[in-house]
């Protein structure tokens, strides 16, 4: 093989390996979007969300059997998975209930205190072509009324298409399910 021909396959090679794949970025959004009309919110709601360490990634993350999962490198969320959740439920809550400002603790006021709402995705998997879920447990205390509560649920919703955008649509229908849940559960005032 002479030089010339070396050098050319080296190339080729060396082109070959730096062919990269185009990464994909995914949100969370409210379920239904909706605009927010209504008067100054009486009920200050706390909200702190967790994930599971495994999902709190980059990355999209599927499950492939009941052991199985698949790392997504280039299907990738768009913001920090756990700061879309809170922001989502958030969103989810207010638009449910018009009542509710859920913020930081930016809006407390010394005559209301805020309901503080704890809620712990204790699982969350998605597989392709089927379903995404999600396993929640909160804790709702309001001191002003007296209420300690603790609750949990398991939420689903089918992915409608075989693109990994169906993931991210599904996870806001659980989490939408999961807002219309507490926001039953957060007292008038």
């Amino acid at each position: 093989m002479t030089g010339a021909r070396r050098a050319g396959l080296l190339c080729c090679f060396a082109l070959c390996g730096c062919v990269v794949q185009a990464d994909h970025f995914y949100t969370l959004n409210t379920v239904p979007e909706a605009a927010r009309v209504a008067p100054a919110p009486a009920i200050h709601v706390r909200l702190q969300v967790t994930i599971p360490s495994l999902m709190d990634r980059n990355e999209m993350v599927l499950q492939t059997s009941r052991n199985g999962i698949v790392i997504l490198d280039h299907e990738r969320w768009a913001a920090p998975l756990t700061d879309q959740v809170n922001q989502t439920l958030a969103r989810d809550i207010e638009a449910r209930r018009i009542d509710v400002l859920v913020g930081d603790r930016g809006f407390d006021r010394a005559a209301s205190p805020p309901v503080t709402l704890k809620v712990d995705l204790v699982r969350m998997s998605a597989q392709r072509g089927g379903r995404a879920s999600i396993e929640a447990h909160w804790r709702i205390v309001d001191s002003s009324a007296g209420v300690d509560e603790l609750g949990s649920d398991s939420f689903e919703a089918a992915l409608t298409h075989d693109g990994y955008a169906a993931v991210a649509e599904a996870y806001s229908e659980t989490l939408s399910a999961l807002a219309e849940r507490l926001a039953e559960r957060v007292r008038r005032r």
